[in-house]
């Protein structure tokens, strides 16, 4: 029990007021800042990014596991940061608003597309990929936020514990290798991501999570 309080003491709910409030505002950021997506995820595409190389990556249904894990991750991740590591938790979701600011410049600017392939599987995997296709358009792929939002995070989770960082880091990289297994992305997208989800995050880790 005293362990657990001294965690919450580096919560929200024992950081005072002011990081109370920073820290809420935030939560309502990250929500809306999500909702834009919808509204860009239309053609016309600008940029056409596949690469010889992207021809020999396969469909391997089984990595819709981990794509799909993506926003149980996000809720859990930014919730346990919030309760117990309230620096970690704003530099984590002004890091993720950033990514997807500068990620959403490109989708009204240079807007890009994914051709993905016929599935043809009665399996449950396959239906997955299906359902996936069907909620989400075939483009504002460049660059990936599943990349992003994802490596954002993972880095995070290793500034907190890089005991529990090990495991956190594997399965994000499955996320991230996911969105070319079940051709959402193409590997530049994913380069782009990674990018940019290391610059967000050396940013604001330095400005925001040093704080006392």
């Amino acid at each position: 029990m005293s362990w657990l309080k001294a965690q919450l003491k580096q919560g929200i709910f024992g950081t005072g007021w002011r990081n109370a409030g920073v820290s809420l505002l935030l939560v309502v950021g990250v929500y809306l800042t999500n909702k834009i997506y919808a509204l860009l995820n239309h053609g016309p595409r600008v940029i056409f990014m596949k690469s010889p190389l992207d021809d020999l990556i396969p469909l391997v249904p089984a990595f819709v596991i981990p794509y799909v894990s993506l926003e149980p991750f996000v809720y859990a991740t930014l919730t346990l940061f919030l309760l117990f590591r309230t620096r970690l938790f704003q530099s984590a979701a002004l890091a993720m608003i950033a990514a997807w600011f500068v990620s959403y410049a490109f989708y009204f600017f240079l807007q890009s597309e994914m051709i993905r392939p016929t599935l043809t599987g009665a399996d449950t995997l396959t239906q997955m990929i299906r359902d996936v296709y069907a909620g989400d358009n075939a483009f504002n792929c460049f660059p990936s936020l599943h990349t992003s939002l994802s490596t954002v995070l993972a880095i995070h989770w290793w500034r907190a514990n890089k005991t529990l960082g090990i495991p956190i880091a594997i399965w994000v990289a499955l996320i991230v290798a996911s969105t070319v297994f079940v051709k959402q992305h193409y590997l530049a997208d994913v380069i782009g991501g990674l990018l940019l989800a290391f610059g967000a995050s050396w940013f604001f880790l330095k400005r925001v999570a040093s704080q006392p």
